[in-house]
């Protein structure tokens, strides 16, 4: 099962795990590490990952492979806002795009760490 965890970072710690992760791989480590987005801020989190958003991507994920269009069909959405929320799910790295223009949701599993002592 492939997993992505999304959280919130800020420069440093992003900086400390990479270099953690190059110290591994300089040991020999090439295990498969668990896959881990980061944001700026809860608000940007929060800002990226909408309730629409959140429901595109648990319908792509049923759907698997699809355009665009047939996302919006399906969420019975207007297709211009579909298309933004895509491009913002990818920038994110949520979505993936092929070759041939299909999007798909990579991940088997989506676990959100928000803690409220995070500051903003």
């Amino acid at each position: 099962m492939s997993e992505v965890r999304i959280h919130v970072s800020n420069m440093g710690a992003f900086f400390e795990n990479a270099a953690s992760a190059a110290a591994r791989i300089d040991a020999g480590d090439l295990s498969t590490q668990e896959g881990e987005i980061a944001f700026e801020s809860m608000d940007l989190l929060l800002k990226v990952l909408t309730a629409n958003r959140w429901r595109l991507l648990r319908s792509l994920k049923a759907a698997g492979a699809s355009s665009i269009r047939q996302i919006a069909h399906s969420l019975k959405r207007d297709y211009r806002g579909v298309h933004a929320d895509v491009i913002a799910l990818i920038e994110a790295g949520l979505i993936e795009k092929d070759e041939d223009g299909r999007i798909t949701v990579p991940w088997d599993r989506i676990t959100a760490e928000m803690a409220i002592t995070e500051v903003a």
